[in-house]
């Protein structure tokens, strides 16, 4: 097996970080499809200038296998709650089921613990290697009732995005 490396990303990373987020959509054509239904035609990718952003603020890691970036997730510090939220988070369609996003949330977790409270992040419910994935490294499901503000209008754009809100969830891990 390849020796999987996860580093910072650069910002020649960026190119191949617009790919695998469109390519790692193509695991979504074995789901039912009155789910593919209800998704929009082209969900919005994020533009060159968001990752420029997060790749200054240290907040974009990318995957790597013999030099060839495989996957990223990409995170936003929310200090207020002392907490860190995945607001991005694929790998490459031809590489998943490699435990490459294993590692990738890994890093997020460990950065987590040194000075935050919890991680939070949006995901499809119904998706069995989208929340279950999380749910086995601890993630728990918020309930509607104890979603705070900032993941209430989260939830809200993505809904607007053209998501089906009846399929996202929010979820945390606490890491202290």
């Amino acid at each position: 097996m390849n020796t999987i490396v996860v580093r910072r990303a650069e910002f020649e990373d960026i190119t191949n970080i617009n790919q695998i987020e469109k390519r790692a959509g193509n695991a979504f054509s074995s789901m039912p499809m009155d789910f593919l239904c209800s998704l929009p035609q082209e969900i919005p990718l994020h533009s060159y200038g968001f990752y420029e952003k997060k790749i200054r603020s240290n907040e974009l890691f990318v995957a790597e296998i013999e030099n060839k970036v495989v996957g990223f997730i990409c995170i936003s510090n929310i200090n207020e709650e002392s907490a860190i939220h995945v607001s991005e988070f694929a790998v490459d369609y031809t590489y998943q089921k490699r435990r490459i996003g294993f590692q990738l949330i890994n890093v997020v977790i460990e950065l987590a613990k040194k000075k935050h409270k919890s991680i939070t992040l949006t995901t499809f419910s119904n998706v069995p290697w989208n929340a279950p994935f999380y749910e086995k490294l601890g993630f728990v499901t918020i309930d509607k009732s104890q979603l705070n503000e900032r993941l209430v209008l989260l939830l809200a754009q993505e809904s607007e995005m053209g998501l089906p809100k009846e399929y996202r969830c929010a979820m945390r891990l606490w890491v202290s």
